[in-house]
């Protein structure tokens, strides 16, 4: 007995059937590109039609930059304030890793946690909320 025999599959070959196979229709509406090409004309981007104006059409300074730009370029305190924030994230990253360096420190030689713990525990209840409060505020500023 056959292994086909026994989970039910028959002998049987079905008929297969070739299909033809018809070419697709040609569209009868020209597509966008036609429409756009004989509406403006040839889509190219190096036409022969000014582009407008050039950016060094003015005097520029030292900086590279145009009277425009500079005025455009006004970030105004927002940009003062994230500088000044970010100074303030630094520190508080290097006193947060020389904490945790202090309660490692103090485990290791006395081999207990209890002091680490208590480092770790006034550092979440007292500056990790102030760090917080002063996140909300500057984004309220920018």
């Amino acid at each position: 007995m056959k292994y086909r025999d026994i989970i039910g599959f028959s002998n049987k070959k079905g008929k297969f059937v070739k299909k033809a196979i018809t070419p697709t229709p040609k569209p009868t509406a020209p597509p966008v590109t036609e429409l756009l090409k004989n509406e403006f004309g040839p889509l190219n981007e190096w036409s022969e039609k000014p582009t407008g104006p050039k950016r060094w059409f003015k005097p520029m300074d030292e900086e590279g930059l145009t009277e425009f730009e500079k005025e455009e370029m006004n970030e105004g305190p927002a940009y003062e304030y994230a500088g000044v924030f970010s100074k303030f994230e630094k520190a508080y990253m290097q006193l947060q890793k020389a904490t945790d360096e202090l309660g490692r420190f103090v485990t290791k030689k006395t081999g207990e946690k209890v002091d680490q713990k208590i480092i770790e525990k006034q550092w979440k209840k007292q500056v990790t909320p102030f760090y917080k409060l002063m996140k909300s505020w500057i984004r309220g500023k920018m």
